[in-house]
Protein backbone atom coordinates (compact mmCIF):
# COMPACT_ATOMS: atom_id res chain seq x y z
CA UNK A 1 0.00 0.00 0.00
CA UNK A 2 0.97 3.77 -0.18
CA UNK A 3 3.07 5.28 2.95
CA UNK A 4 1.31 4.35 6.15
CA UNK A 5 1.30 7.43 7.93
CA UNK A 6 0.29 9.95 5.22
CA UNK A 7 -3.25 9.90 6.68
CA UNK A 8 -1.99 10.74 10.11
CA UNK A 9 -1.14 14.51 9.77
CA UNK A 10 -4.75 14.95 8.13
CA UNK A 11 -6.84 13.12 10.40
CA UNK A 12 -8.46 15.70 12.11
CA UNK A 13 -9.28 17.56 9.46
CA UNK A 14 -11.11 14.89 7.76
CA UNK A 15 -14.33 15.58 9.57
CA UNK A 16 -14.77 18.88 7.04
CA UNK A 17 -14.11 15.60 4.44
CA UNK A 18 -17.62 16.49 2.46
CA UNK A 19 -17.22 20.11 2.02
CA UNK A 20 -15.62 19.11 -1.28
CA UNK A 21 -18.01 18.85 -3.82
CA UNK A 22 -16.26 15.39 -4.83
CA UNK A 23 -16.56 14.23 -1.35
CA UNK A 24 -20.33 15.35 -1.04
CA UNK A 25 -21.48 13.54 -4.08
CA UNK A 26 -19.69 10.26 -3.02
CA UNK A 27 -21.57 10.34 0.57
CA UNK A 28 -24.79 10.80 -1.30
CA UNK A 29 -24.05 7.59 -3.20
CA UNK A 30 -23.00 5.92 -0.18
CA UNK A 31 -26.08 6.49 2.24
CA UNK A 32 -28.16 5.23 -1.10
CA UNK A 33 -25.64 1.86 -1.23
CA UNK A 34 -26.66 1.20 2.27
CA UNK A 35 -30.25 2.74 2.48
CA UNK A 36 -31.66 1.54 5.58
CA UNK A 37 -30.04 -0.67 7.90
CA UNK A 38 -31.20 -3.07 10.54
CA UNK A 39 -30.51 -3.07 14.27
CA UNK A 40 -29.21 -6.50 13.63
CA UNK A 41 -26.90 -5.82 11.12
CA UNK A 42 -23.20 -6.09 11.71
CA UNK A 43 -20.88 -3.76 9.12
CA UNK A 44 -17.30 -3.92 8.78
CA UNK A 45 -15.38 -1.01 7.08
CA UNK A 46 -12.34 -1.66 5.73
CA UNK A 47 -9.92 1.40 5.38
CA UNK A 48 -12.74 3.32 7.14
CA UNK A 49 -10.62 6.62 8.86
CA UNK A 50 -12.23 8.51 11.10
CA UNK A 51 -16.23 7.01 10.66
CA UNK A 52 -17.42 9.80 8.05
CA UNK A 53 -19.20 6.17 6.62
CA UNK A 54 -19.64 4.51 9.39
CA UNK A 55 -21.59 6.86 11.19
CA UNK A 56 -23.62 6.91 8.31
CA UNK A 57 -24.50 3.29 8.87
CA UNK A 58 -25.54 4.01 12.59
CA UNK A 59 -27.56 7.35 11.55
CA UNK A 60 -29.34 4.54 8.71
CA UNK A 61 -30.02 2.06 12.07
CA UNK A 62 -26.72 -0.29 12.15
CA UNK A 63 -26.22 -2.00 14.85
CA UNK A 64 -22.81 -1.84 14.97
CA UNK A 65 -19.89 -1.00 12.69
CA UNK A 66 -16.29 -2.04 12.95
CA UNK A 67 -13.86 0.27 11.26
CA UNK A 68 -10.12 -1.00 10.35
CA UNK A 69 -7.34 1.77 9.39
CA UNK A 70 -4.07 1.53 9.09
CA UNK A 71 -3.56 5.10 10.42
CA UNK A 72 -3.80 5.39 14.23
CA UNK A 73 -4.76 9.19 13.98
CA UNK A 74 -7.51 8.75 11.77
CA UNK A 75 -8.75 5.96 14.36
CA UNK A 76 -8.31 8.16 17.26
CA UNK A 77 -9.89 10.91 15.41
CA UNK A 78 -12.87 8.83 15.21
CA UNK A 79 -13.34 7.92 18.85
CA UNK A 80 -13.15 11.03 19.80
CA UNK A 81 -15.83 12.22 17.60
CA UNK A 82 -18.13 9.64 19.04
CA UNK A 83 -17.32 11.04 22.72
CA UNK A 84 -17.96 14.03 21.60
CA UNK A 85 -21.22 12.88 20.21
CA UNK A 86 -21.87 10.94 23.29
CA UNK A 87 -22.17 7.56 22.18
CA UNK A 88 -20.85 5.63 24.71
CA UNK A 89 -22.61 2.44 23.48
CA UNK A 90 -19.41 1.60 21.47
CA UNK A 91 -21.68 0.75 17.89
CA UNK A 92 -18.75 2.03 15.73
CA UNK A 93 -15.41 0.15 17.09
CA UNK A 94 -12.08 1.06 15.53
CA UNK A 95 -9.44 -1.43 15.45
CA UNK A 96 -6.20 -0.68 13.81
CA UNK A 97 -4.99 -2.96 10.52
CA UNK A 98 -3.68 -3.24 7.62
CA UNK A 99 -6.46 -4.71 5.41
CA UNK A 100 -3.64 -6.11 2.69
CA UNK A 101 -2.74 -8.71 5.36
CA UNK A 102 -5.67 -11.09 7.17
CA UNK A 103 -7.86 -9.54 9.46
CA UNK A 104 -7.40 -9.86 13.08
CA UNK A 105 -8.99 -13.25 14.85
CA UNK A 106 -11.37 -11.97 16.67
CA UNK A 107 -13.10 -10.04 13.42
CA UNK A 108 -11.74 -12.97 10.74
CA UNK A 109 -14.24 -14.70 13.25
CA UNK A 110 -17.27 -12.81 12.74
CA UNK A 111 -19.58 -12.75 9.45
CA UNK A 112 -20.78 -9.41 8.63
CA UNK A 113 -24.37 -8.34 6.65
CA UNK A 114 -22.37 -5.39 4.82
CA UNK A 115 -18.72 -4.88 4.27
CA UNK A 116 -17.66 -1.71 3.21
CA UNK A 117 -14.34 -0.89 1.55
CA UNK A 118 -14.29 3.12 0.23
CA UNK A 119 -11.00 3.86 -1.69
CA UNK A 120 -9.26 1.35 -0.35
CA UNK A 121 -8.71 -1.12 -3.51
CA UNK A 122 -7.81 2.32 -5.24
CA UNK A 123 -4.02 2.40 -2.50
CA UNK A 124 -2.92 -1.76 -3.42
CA UNK A 125 0.38 -1.02 -4.74
CA UNK A 126 0.21 -4.58 -6.13
CA UNK A 127 -1.74 -7.25 -7.37
CA UNK A 128 -0.66 -9.50 -4.35
CA UNK A 129 -2.29 -6.24 -2.14
CA UNK A 130 -5.31 -6.52 -3.96
CA UNK A 131 -6.34 -10.07 -3.85
CA UNK A 132 -5.54 -9.79 -0.01
CA UNK A 133 -7.99 -6.85 0.27
CA UNK A 134 -10.40 -8.49 -1.90
CA UNK A 135 -10.16 -11.97 0.58
CA UNK A 136 -10.84 -9.99 3.18
CA UNK A 137 -14.02 -8.80 2.19
CA UNK A 138 -15.22 -12.26 0.86
CA UNK A 139 -14.33 -14.22 3.80
CA UNK A 140 -16.08 -11.33 6.03
CA UNK A 141 -18.88 -11.58 4.46
CA UNK A 142 -21.54 -13.92 5.17
CA UNK A 143 -23.85 -15.77 2.65
CA UNK A 144 -25.99 -13.11 1.00
CA UNK A 145 -24.26 -10.14 2.72
CA UNK A 146 -23.64 -6.90 0.95
CA UNK A 147 -20.55 -4.84 -0.16
CA UNK A 148 -20.03 -1.03 -0.74
CA UNK A 149 -17.12 0.45 -2.40
CA UNK A 150 -16.28 3.57 -3.61
CA UNK A 151 -13.66 3.26 -6.41
CA UNK A 152 -12.26 4.99 -8.75
CA UNK A 153 -13.38 5.34 -12.16
CA UNK A 154 -11.70 7.53 -14.82
CA UNK A 155 -7.88 8.52 -13.92
CA UNK A 156 -8.01 11.16 -16.70
CA UNK A 157 -11.08 13.08 -16.74
CA UNK A 158 -10.32 16.72 -18.13
CA UNK A 159 -12.30 18.15 -15.01
CA UNK A 160 -9.55 16.60 -13.06
CA UNK A 161 -6.49 18.64 -13.73
CA UNK A 162 -8.71 21.52 -13.28
CA UNK A 163 -10.17 20.46 -10.04
CA UNK A 164 -13.70 21.50 -11.10
CA UNK A 165 -15.18 19.04 -7.98
CA UNK A 166 -12.48 20.20 -5.72
CA UNK A 167 -10.06 17.33 -6.41
CA UNK A 168 -7.49 16.88 -8.80
CA UNK A 169 -4.83 13.80 -10.04
CA UNK A 170 -1.40 14.15 -11.07
CA UNK A 171 1.97 12.70 -11.38
CA UNK A 172 0.94 9.55 -13.05
CA UNK A 173 3.81 6.96 -12.70
CA UNK A 174 3.27 3.71 -13.94
CA UNK A 175 3.15 0.80 -11.89
CA UNK A 176 5.46 -2.09 -13.89
CA UNK A 177 6.75 -4.30 -10.47
CA UNK A 178 3.26 -6.02 -9.43
CA UNK A 179 1.04 -3.63 -11.54
CA UNK A 180 -0.23 -3.23 -14.02
CA UNK A 181 -1.44 -0.10 -12.65
CA UNK A 182 -0.81 3.72 -11.48
CA UNK A 183 0.37 5.38 -8.86
CA UNK A 184 -0.66 9.02 -8.30
CA UNK A 185 -1.35 12.09 -6.03
CA UNK A 186 -4.56 13.09 -4.97
CA UNK A 187 -4.84 16.49 -4.08
CA UNK A 188 -7.62 19.05 -2.47
CA UNK A 189 -8.28 21.60 0.53
CA UNK A 190 -9.94 20.87 3.83
CA UNK A 191 -10.76 24.33 5.86
CA UNK A 192 -8.28 25.63 3.51
CA UNK A 193 -5.62 23.34 4.50
CA UNK A 194 -4.10 21.59 1.15
CA UNK A 195 -4.01 18.29 1.53
CA UNK A 196 -2.09 15.74 -0.87
CA UNK A 197 -1.61 11.96 -0.81
CA UNK A 198 -0.33 9.20 -2.94
CA UNK A 199 -3.18 6.57 -4.51
CA UNK A 200 -2.55 3.65 -6.79
CA UNK A 201 -5.11 1.72 -8.66
CA UNK A 202 -4.23 -1.54 -10.57
CA UNK A 203 -5.99 -1.82 -14.11
CA UNK A 204 -8.24 -4.43 -12.98
CA UNK A 205 -10.49 -2.00 -10.66
CA UNK A 206 -10.78 0.86 -13.16
CA UNK A 207 -11.73 -1.82 -15.35
CA UNK A 208 -14.33 -3.08 -12.84
CA UNK A 209 -12.56 -6.34 -13.55
CA UNK A 210 -14.44 -8.55 -10.83
CA UNK A 211 -12.74 -11.92 -11.65
CA UNK A 212 -10.69 -12.25 -8.49
CA UNK A 213 -13.62 -11.81 -6.16
CA UNK A 214 -16.02 -13.60 -8.42
CA UNK A 215 -13.77 -16.64 -7.56
CA UNK A 216 -14.31 -15.88 -3.94
CA UNK A 217 -18.34 -16.51 -4.22
CA UNK A 218 -18.77 -12.74 -4.83
CA UNK A 219 -21.35 -11.90 -7.57
CA UNK A 220 -24.36 -9.44 -8.00
CA UNK A 221 -22.44 -6.39 -9.06
CA UNK A 222 -23.97 -2.91 -10.05
CA UNK A 223 -23.20 0.57 -10.10
CA UNK A 224 -25.02 3.03 -7.64
CA UNK A 225 -27.06 5.56 -10.90
CA UNK A 226 -25.39 9.10 -10.57
CA UNK A 227 -28.12 10.61 -12.89
CA UNK A 228 -30.81 10.38 -9.96
CA UNK A 229 -29.02 11.50 -6.88
CA UNK A 230 -30.06 13.93 -4.93
CA UNK A 231 -26.81 15.76 -4.82
CA UNK A 232 -26.31 15.41 -8.77
CA UNK A 233 -30.60 16.45 -9.35
CA UNK A 234 -29.43 19.54 -7.28
CA UNK A 235 -27.16 20.95 -10.35
CA UNK A 236 -27.12 18.66 -12.71
CA UNK A 237 -25.72 21.61 -15.12
CA UNK A 238 -22.26 21.61 -12.91
CA UNK A 239 -22.30 18.10 -12.47
CA UNK A 240 -22.90 17.02 -16.01
CA UNK A 241 -18.37 16.41 -16.68
CA UNK A 242 -19.32 14.02 -13.88
CA UNK A 243 -22.12 12.02 -14.84
CA UNK A 244 -20.35 12.15 -18.61
CA UNK A 245 -17.05 10.72 -17.31
CA UNK A 246 -17.22 9.76 -13.32
CA UNK A 247 -13.87 10.14 -12.20
CA UNK A 248 -15.17 7.42 -9.20
CA UNK A 249 -18.19 5.12 -8.87
CA UNK A 250 -19.98 3.24 -5.84
CA UNK A 251 -19.65 -0.45 -6.68
CA UNK A 252 -22.48 -2.59 -5.46
CA UNK A 253 -22.27 -6.36 -5.11
CA UNK A 254 -23.20 -9.84 -2.44
CA UNK A 255 -21.64 -12.94 -1.30
CA UNK A 256 -23.33 -15.48 -3.62
CA UNK A 257 -25.51 -17.88 -1.60
CA UNK A 258 -27.62 -17.61 1.28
Amino acid sequence: MAPRSQYDPIATQYTSYTTVPDMRLEASLVRTALGPCQPTDIILDLGGGSGLHARTAVDLGAGRVDVVDISPEMLLAGRQIEESLGRTDRRIRYIHSDVTKPLPPHLAEQKYDVVMANWVLDHAESMDDLIGMWRNIASALKPGGRFVNVRVRCLRAGYLTRGKYGVVFSDFEEIVTGGPGWRYNVSFRLDGVPVVFEATSMEATLGLDHSIPESMGMGGWGIVPLEEDEVVKGDREYWADHVGEPSFVVVVGRKLGG
